[in-house]
């Protein structure tokens, strides 16, 4: 799908759609994190919490050291150790590939291999969706990630602490867009969060998207609450609520914009009969875009479509017969986007066209014209066919219903202008329906 853009904003919120998605950037070094604490419980000693939650039982000094301890046979019950997460045992998250569709490639260790539904995803890949691609990923506790094409997004740490029981879920968008429906989580020591060149989202159970564009990175917040900060920082300010957006840059997060309104869907769109597969969205105030995407489940982890345009509509070709699912968003002319509004749609294609203008051809004395149309979809049709004199569908002066062909001939039409059109009666699972084509002209000389 061509997009036209007409205007200024529209190319600046298409900017992450423009091309194949690079190399990855060269890592940043880790931001310094906050040793986790623990409370003793009676009967702990420092080498029984070493042999349990460290990586190695000989890091208890580690601990012994930081915690002033003397005796690490005899702690103290309610005292609070302080632990160097790095020293920490863990154990990895299971994460697997439920959907994609068109080019996704998985990359580990500089090696790209394409994406298989279900594969594992584990801390270290990128994943890698290509123009007109779409991937989403779901964790053990029900989280998902869906990106959209020309992305890439890097899985920095997907594993749990089994000291606090607390899930390390951290990913690196590198470049493009992604939609993220985190699991609430009540463990304080949980942590999820999306970064970006220039920032950082961290959550405990919300819906929200990320863009990351160059030295720009946007967060908005569908449900829940998600705190933003600069660069790899934990957020420090208020989180955003649900219902608005910031954009991030290297030196500032914005204050929360209120999200545009999700936009509804246009007469006509839940039913999808026509060639392609179109749709009409009724415009929202302050809109300079409008985002509509595609999905075969309610839930929209299988995605397969997009289109973005500067106007409230959008084609997407030809597809299938089946139930599918439409998502529509309105962009305001800073690029956020707004509130979702999710559709069902039935597609069940069922044309009737014209074929080329009658010609005469002679048989003899007699002059034949072959009159053809063409008709798609399921089911069994019957036509009918009318013949007027002039352009007016009144009176008509050849009736033929009936007819198992898509065409008919007539012999010896005199002169002058006629209008002729066909009906189709399709019958499919026990239902009728009626299609009437559009009305043609043909002009018949001496």
């Amino acid at each position: 799908m061509s997009l036209r853009p007409s205007r200024l904003v529209l190319a600046a919120v298409l900017a992450l759609e423009a091309g194949p998605v690079l190399a990855a950037p060269a890592p940043s070094p880790p931001p310094s994190e906050p040793p986790v604490t623990y409370v003793v419980r009676p009967g702990d000693t420092l080498f029984g919490l070493a042999q349990a939650y460290l990586r190695s039982a000989g890091d208890y000094r580690h601990v012994q050291r930081a915690n002033q301890i003397r005796r690490p046979r005899a702690l103290r019950a309610g005292a609070v150790l302080r632990i160097d997460r790095s020293l920490l045992k863990t154990t990895p998250i299971d994460c697997r590939l439920s959907a994609f569709s068109g080019q996704v490639e998985i990359e580990a260790d500089g090696r790209r291999t394409p994406a298989r539904a279900g594969m594992a995803i584990l801390e270290g890949q990128r994943v890698i969706t290509g123009p007109g691609a779409f991937a989403t990923f779901e964790l053990e506790d029900a989280s998902r990630v869906t990106l959209p094409s020309n992305t890439a997004l890097r899985i920095v740490r997907l594993r749990n602490v089994l000291l606090t029981h607390a899930p390390q879920r951290i990913f690196k968008l590198e470049e493009g867009r992604g939609t993220v429906s985190a699991t609430p989580n009540p463990n304080p020591d949980a942590r999820f969060e999306v970064r970006t060149p220039v920032s950082i989202s961290a959550v405990r159970g919300t819906e929200f998207r990320v863009v990351a564009a160059g030295d720009r990175a946007q967060t908005e917040v569908i449900k829940g609450a998600v705190g933003v900060g600069v660069g790899e920082a934990p957020p420090a300010g208020p989180p955003v609520p649900a219902g608005f957006g910031v954009t991030a840059t290297a030196g500032a997060v914005s204050g929360p914009t209120a999200l545009l309104p999700a936009p509804k869907l246009g007469d006509g769109g839940q039913h999808q009969a026509g060639k392609a597969v179109r749709f009409a969205v009724v415009p929202v105030g302050g809109a300079a875009a409008y985002r509509l995407q595609l999905s075969r489940d309610a839930g929209f982890v299988d995605l397969f479509a997009e289109a973005t345009r500067p106007e409230p509509a959008a084609e997407f070709g030809a597809l299938d017969n089946g139930t599918y699912f439409v998502r529509l968003t309105a962009l305001d002319a800073g690029g956020l986007e707004g509130l979702p509004a999710d559709y069902s749609f039935d597609r069940d294609l069922d044309t009737l066209e014209p074929g080329a203008s009658p010609t005469a051809e002679r048989d003899g004395k007699h002059r034949r014209f072959l009159f053809r149309w063409t008709a798609a979809g399921d089911g069994v049709r019957s036509y009918r066919f009318q013949l007027f004199s002039g352009t007016e569908a009144t009176a008509p002066i050849v009736d033929q219903p009936g007819l198992t062909e898509p065409q008919l001939t007539l012999t010896d039409l005199p002169p002058g202008l006629y209008g002729w059109r066909v009906s189709a009666l399709r019958f499919k699972d026990g239902t009728v329906s009626e299609k009437v084509g559009p009305l043609q002209t043909l002009q018949i000389g001496r």
